[in-house]
């Protein structure tokens, strides 16, 4: 059952002041999904043991697994409502500080969450593959073409097989047209996910190329077709997912394939360097 059908529906026999939660709960979700519990006790006038008391009515073991029941829902109404919410939670909050703490806090635990064990162990093997391809296509629609463009400014450095499948192909596929078995394609996808991006993995899976998912949960639509998958955590009070994480990622990435490569990418490094430095292209400070 819908964690807001439930609230209706146990309504009428709750406590005087778990029914003023539950009120605000079905009356404003937006604000649970994003506020904290004292933040949101403060607002309906109780205690947070109060807020903890009706996410265990509902069945909850903690009031952050109630909180993430709204989290998944507010993901499905759009930007809109998440921007609404943060705006009244920013006129809200009696300190200035609160926002960007919890900002703080939410990206730390995303980058805590991120060095798991299974990104981790398929750091090495992706590694291998990028620097053994003949080419590593990245692919990043909206606004997580920025990202797909970092990757391959900051990668070319020490891999000169990147190639960025560029927004001009309106159909990424178009610019996968010479994907082979022996490339690596990589996708960067959070929720809602591009269906640009979608099909670009689907497409290159079926030539048989390596596929990397880099995405925000196991249950994205990317990882359907993606041989590894790297997931970041993006929750945060923003309005938009945070992608601190999956930047960390791409960062621990591009390590990997130096720090586990030969020779080869270390030159490449000191000549890119050399070059810039006779050029004055660049000021060092």
């Amino acid at each position: 059952m819908d964690i807001l059908e439930k609230l209706q529906k146990e309504l009428p026999g709750l406590p005087k002041k778990l029914a003023l939660a539950a009120r605000y709960a079905l009356d404003t979700p937006d604000r649970i999904a994003l506020n904290s519990m004292r933040s949101a006790a403060a607002e309906v006038g109780v205690t947070s043991t109060t807020m903890l008391r009706l996410a265990r009515q509902m069945g909850f073991d903690s009031y952050d697994d109630f909180k993430a029941c709204f989290q998944d829902k507010l993901l499905t109404t759009g930007f809109g409502a998440r921007a609404g919410a943060l705006r009244h939670q920013n006129a809200s909050d009696t300190s200035r500080t609160t926002l960007t703490q919890e900002m703080l806090a939410a990206s730390t635990d995303n980058l805590a969450g991120t060095l798991n064990e299974a990104n981790l162990q398929h750091l090495s093997r992706v590694a291998r593959l990028m620097r053994e391809a003949p080419a590593v296509y990245l692919v990043g629609s909206g606004s997580l073409f920025w990202l797909a463009s970092i990757m391959k400014t900051t990668g070319s450095m020490i891999l000169p097989n990147l190639r960025l499948v560029g927004t001009e192909f309106a159909v990424a596929a178009e610019g996968l047209s010479q994907v082979t078995g022996q490339d690596v394609v990589i996708g960067f996808g959070v929720n809602p996910c591009a269906t640009r991006t979608i099909e670009a993995m689907r497409f290159v899976r079926a030539r048989g190329a390596h596929v990397v998912a880099m995405t925000d949960r196991p249950s994205s639509p990317l990882t359907e077709h993606a041989e590894f998958t790297f997931c970041a955590g993006t929750q945060s009070p923003h309005y938009y997912p945070s992608i601190t994480a999956m930047m960390a990622l791409v960062e621990m990435m591009l390590a990997t394939v130096v720090a586990e490569g030969g020779a080869i990418e270390l030159d490449r490094i000191k000549a890119l360097e050399a070059h810039r430095k006779a050029s004055a292209s660049y000021c060092e400070y």
